[in-house]
């Protein structure tokens, strides 16, 4: 069973129903996004679109709206600009020529997800089940419960987040004090694995940044959290590494300079 997305132009069309996501548009003749959440259910995902190649979650790809070379334009910055998988929007008759339009400009199929357009029965696009290229989510009717409303149905993981780039901790060549510079990935986090030397529970983190930032340390396998400032040109204490902990994520909240990070007692 996938996941339900509604979408419509006339934001009342949303009352009384529940769903795991709903989309709108951030420009266009009905820029209904900015409203959005407060016209569906606490907790559901929101999704927003472009029609005219602004920056949004998605790209409409239609008649009226922009072409495939465009969008694909569009897709390459937003990739570019470190925003995992962007949402092309397009009718299931169109999205070979979209493909590669895409290809054209370096994307590949697995860097975007795809949102058909198909409108006949509840499924998702797939050689096998309409003879249309694999789509990630299918907008299959219009005519949703009566209303003027569109319902899609999405991927158990459309929703998936961005995989963490491992960062340097994750070769055990570390010593203490040394100070090595960590390499975030497009979604501004990097995974260090913790030596087991360095995880008991007498060792620390300690960051440094030449330009001052904030960031904040997750350790994953202990469900604790710790945000720190680093001042300009300074070496902050950092942070106690728990017993046993293996594994952390450090997030740049905000950053001017790269951030290095050594194990310290």
């Amino acid at each position: 069973m996938g996941l339900v997305m509604y979408d419509t132009i006339e934001v009342s069309q949303f009352a009384g129903l529940t769903m795991d996501a709903a989309a709108g548009y951030v420009d266009g003749h009905w820029p209904t996004f900015p409203t959005l959440g407060h016209h569906v259910p606490p907790g559901t995902k929101l999704v927003s679109i472009s029609v005219l190649g602004n920056p949004a979650d998605c790209i409409d790809v239609e008649p009226g709206d922009v072409n495939n070379s465009q969008g694909a334009a569009w897709a390459r910055k937003r990739i570019d600009e470190g925003h995992w998988k962007p949402i092309v929007y397009t009718s299931a008759s169109n999205a070979t020529a979209m493909f590669n339009a895409l290809g054209a400009v370096g994307v590949k199929r697995d860097q975007v997800r795809y949102w058909s357009a198909h409108y006949t029965t509840l499924h998702i696009c797939s050689p096998s089940a309409c003879g249309y290229p694999q789509a990630d989510g299918t907008q299959w009717t219009d005519r949703a419960h009566g209303r003027n409303l569109d319902q899609s149905e999405l991927e158990e993981n459309f929703f998936q987040q961005a995989p963490v780039t491992p960062g340097p901790g994750s070769q055990e060549w570390w010593y203490e004090n040394e100070m090595i510079q960590l390499e975030f990935g497009g979604n501004n986090a990097a995974a260090v694995v913790i030596p087991n030397y360095f995880a008991d529970g007498n060792h620390r983190l300690r960051f440094g940044c030449s330009q001052g930032a904030q960031i904040k340390v997750d350790f994953l396998d202990m469900g604790a959290t710790w945000t720190g400032n680093l001042d300009y040109g300074s070496k902050n204490e950092g942070v106690k590494i728990p017993k046993d902990c293996n594994f952390v994520v450090v997030r740049k909240v905000s950053a001017s300079g790269p951030i290095a990070m050594c194990f310290t007692t």
